[in-house]
């Protein structure tokens, strides 16, 4: 069953890194199509936003031609990176030894990336805040929420695993 957890979460990132990579780069010929005129397939520019079809799937997404698509951009290098760490995460639970500095370091650092969406939200509220729009609980709250509770489960994780960690070294000098 762990394997079957560690190869569903792999297939999941090379999916999840396919389509990303496919909406990064047809973004980006997007903005080519609005600037040129080229027509480019699985793209359409419409009142000045860019459309790109995503295949097999059926995603459409739309793509800002402002700063906007930085946030996008970068909320997708985001979760690229989130889900090369839950499949390393993943990792820790298939090897023969789980106490190791290695797997530690790896669920610490996914540790870490599920709690930085609580930054990305407080810096959306602020510039809500700021601009004098009213902060609303959406979709946005739901998931940083999520994710700090993923953290914490973890981090109690990482415990178990630091104190196993411990008695093992303990055992491994008992003669």
């Amino acid at each position: 069953m762990k394997k079957l957890a560690y190869f569903t979460a792999l297939i999941l990132f090379y999916f999840i890194a396919a389509v990303l990579l496919f909406v990064f780069l047809f973004s980006i010929l997007s903005f080519l199509e609005l600037k040129f005129g080229i027509q480019i397939p699985f793209v359409e520019v419409v009142e000045n936003r860019g459309k790109v079809h995503v295949p097999f799937i059926g995603l459409n997404i739309n793509v800002p031609f402002n700063y906007g698509v930085l946030i996008m951009w970068s909320v997708m290098s985001y979760y690229y990176i989130y889900f090369y760490a839950f499949k390393e995460f993943l990792k820790v639970f298939i090897e023969k030894k789980v106490f190791e500095s290695k797997s530690l370091k790896r669920m610490r650092f996914f540790m870490i990336l599920n709690l930085l969406p609580i930054i990305y939200i407080i810096a959306f509220s602020v510039s809500f805040l700021v601009r004098g729009i009213p902060v609303r609980l959406e979709d946005d709250y739901f998931i940083v929420f999520a994710h700090v509770v993923i953290a914490f489960l973890i981090y109690l994780y990482l415990d178990v695993l630091k104190k196993g960690k411990y008695v093992q070294e303990e055992n491994d000098l008992t003669i």
